[in-house]
């Protein structure tokens, strides 16, 4: 397929509802796909260590220690920044890029984001602030 005729499917996707939500159903199935694969390789690492559990008894503990994680958490001076120079939103932005391969971004930013509007382009530059 060439480039080009990427750049027209993500131009299709931003104009067409349907394929739209065709596009976000296939994501959402790879999202889910990608984390019952981490899912069954991190209990198996478990396992090879000597530590039997479950899928359910992973998704309670990782929810508990974000639970202990977030529960009264002064901001350092360091989180504060961040978040006022809107740190987490360029580490969103980034994620997202790196877990699509690039492809969500894309439709971002064809779907009307831009740099000036503060789009994918705008969170992952490193020469303009969001």
């Amino acid at each position: 397929m060439s480039k080009e005729n990427v750049k027209m499917m993500f131009a299709k996707m931003a104009k067409d509802e349907v394929f739209h939500k065709r596009y976000t159903d296939l994501m959402q199935a790879h999202q889910q796909e990608t984390e019952k694969n981490l899912a069954d390789k991190l209990i198996q690492l478990g396992k090879t260590a000597g530590f039997e559990f479950s899928n359910e008894d992973l998704l309670a503990a990782r929810a508990e220690i974000m639970d202990m994680a977030n529960s009264n958490k002064e901001l350092s001076d360091n989180d504060l920044e961040r978040v006022a120079g809107g740190g987490q939103q360029k580490l969103l932005a980034v994620t997202c890029s790196i877990c699509t391969i690039g492809i969500g971004c894309a439709a971002v930013s064809l779907g009307g984001e831009s740099m000036e509007s503060g789009g994918c382009g705008a969170r992952m530059s490193t020469t303009k602030k969001c």
